[in-house]
């Protein structure tokens, strides 16, 4: 029977193509990855101090890397390796994250690649070497296997990238040595604060870092906090951390909560605004960064693993909910100065706004993120948190009213619930009140203002800037009758409440109109109910037949 075809050259060119740098660097990070995980598996709980994977670039001035090699001591290419790689799709290293595709953005990103291999096998050390090309067929070429006596000593593996494509790689690949650590640092950042990071020297141009030791040397304070319970999202674990201000030099931002999935950095939240920090520290020269992990955020990544499957509001839902609380009580002594501001900010709000003050001041601010301190945000907290209210106090009511309708009512429980109801209706209708005369209060004091500048400006003596107090109160040039017909136009925004009380919910006006026309007008429309009123009786009076 016949069976479908695969066309890996169309397949890896419909890939999609790095959209900024961390994105340009991915294939490195899964050569890298592969790394880490041949090392774990050949020295298992020794790796940190066994395993070693050297990471070499060669930098061209600020270009991108015109050679890339990575080079490890792990369990190297075995039979079961070598069938995995020459498979795509695999499965083989599913439990950890991998999709199979890693090899796949090689062929997309480098011109060449090369790789040579050792691994222990059946008593002896096998040595393949081969080139791996994006062709239709035989992508592996220049195939070599070789049997050596074993010595356990050199098992690994050695890739050399040449240049690379262009095709959006080499424009988004970083050509300073500072960003390509910076993104190493924080695709990597999960696995070098565990215990099970091998030794990784990474040499960029002139300058070496050495991993997880260069991690240590910026972190310090550390706190880890596993498995909390969430309803939506599972158990998480999150590792917060203060760091020296230089793990954020290259980073857009200062504060950051870093998602990752199967040991990669998937996505870096910025929470700036939220901390309402850019250092803080006895030497202003501390930045906060936090790690969260779970099954949840491994079970929706995509494919290559830079992106999540679900919308980011459920990342910034994520950081409210579930980490917010953690890192103000980790940052608590650079949040408490902020904490004063935000209460003057909260304390205004709701002297204009008092239909979000639910409650104290104190009571208002645990409702908002601790460093919180845009006003819109603010308020949009309290707006929330009131309707949340409103809603649980509209089920009481619905309650009250389900238990009216029984037979056999206790008058007391009931009398007291009816009391409770009441008089939280009444106080969301006082704070309604409120704030209604509040925005009144501006008007009015504005018109008082503009009162005062029309009678200083005689410039024009014949009108006094009527224009002015005419169109503040009432747009010009509007009517509410068309040409004396009975078509109602719809009224325009006005405030004619400024000239009495009883024009607030006014149904038909005129602006720049003549008196007569619009006596005339009022008269037709006026005439034609009292007619149709008049038809209406002398219907109902009609003898039935």
């Amino acid at each position: 029977m016949p069976s479908l075809k695969s066309n890996l050259v169309k397949r890896i060119d419909r890939l999609p193509k790095p959209a900024n740098a961390a994105d340009a660097m991915q294939p490195l990070f899964e050569a890298v990855s592969n790394s880490i995980h041949s090392t774990q598996d050949r020295f298992k709980d020794k790796v940190a101090t066994g395993g070693k994977i050297i990471v070499t670039l060669t930098m061209e001035g600020r270009q991108a890397p015109e050679r890339i090699i990575v080079e490890d001591n792990g369990v190297g290419l075995d039979g079961k390796n070598y069938d995995a790689f020459t498979t795509t799709d695999t499965d083989n290293k599913i439990a950890r994250g991998g999709k199979g595709v890693g090899r796949l953005l090689w062929l997309d990103c480098f011109e060449e690649i090369s790789v040579k291999s050792t691994s222990f096998e059946d008593g002896t050390e096998k040595q393949r070497s081969f080139s791996f090309v994006l062709s239709q067929s035989d992508q592996i070429q220049e195939y070599e296997e070789n049997e050596v006596e074993a010595t356990h000593a050199n098992t690994g593996v050695m890739i050399e990238f040449g240049a690379l494509q262009d095709n959006g790689y080499r424009a988004k690949f970083p050509g300073r040595a500072a960003y390509v650590f910076q993104h190493f640092t924080s695709h990597f950042l999960p696995t070098f604060i565990g215990k099970r990071s091998p030794i990784i020297t990474v040499h960029c141009g002139d300058e070496t870092r050495h991993y997880p030791e260069e991690i240590n040397s910026i972190i310090h304070r550390r706190e880890t906090i596993e498995n909390i319970p969430t309803e939506e999202y599972g158990p998480l674990t999150l590792t917060l951390m203060e760091c020296d201000k230089v793990a954020s030099s290259d980073l857009q931002g200062s504060h950051f909560v870093h998602f990752i999935a199967h040991d990669r950095t998937v996505h870096s939240q910025k929470i700036d605004g939220k901390l309402g920090l850019k250092y803080f520290g006895a030497n202003e020269d501390r930045v906060f960064h936090a790690v969260l992990i779970g099954k949840f955020l491994d079970d929706n990544v995509n494919q290559e693993r830079t992106k999540f499957q679900f919308e980011d509001a459920v990342l910034e839902r994520i950081v409210n909910d579930v980490c917010a609380p953690h890192i103000e009580k980790f940052l608590a002594g650079p949040l408490q100065t902020l904490r004063q501001d935000q209460r003057t900010r909260v304390k205004a709000i709701t002297e204009s706004y008092p239909s979000v003050a639910f409650g104290d001041v104190d009571e208002l601010q645990e409702k908002l993120p601790s460093g919180e301190l845009n006003d819109d945000a603010i308020f949009g907290h309290l707006s929330r948190e009131r309707y949340r209210r409103d809603q649980r106090q509209a089920e009481k009511i619905r309650a009250v009213l389900e238990r009216l309708k029984e037979p056999t009512v206790d008058v007391d429980a009931f009398a007291n619930a009816i009391e409770a109801a009441g008089k939280a209706i009444e106080e969301a209708e006082q704070k309604s009140l409120t704030e209604y005369i509040v925005r009144r209060k501006v008007v009015l004091d504005f018109i008082e203002i503009l009162l005062e500048k029309v009678r200083d400006d005689t410039r024009d003596s014949s009108y006094q800037r009527e224009d002015i107090l005419h169109s503040f109160i009432c747009p010009m040039r509007v009517n509410t009758l068309a040409d004396g017909s009975r078509k109602v136009v719809a009224t325009a925004s006005h405030d004619l409440w400024i000239i009495d009380e009883r024009l607030t919910f006014a149904q038909y006006f005129s602006s720049d109109e003549e008196f007569h026309n619009l006596s005339d007008a009022v008269a037709s429309y006026s005439s034609h109910l009292v007619m149709r009123h008049l038809g209406q009786l002398e219907m109902r009076h009609l003898p039935s037949v």
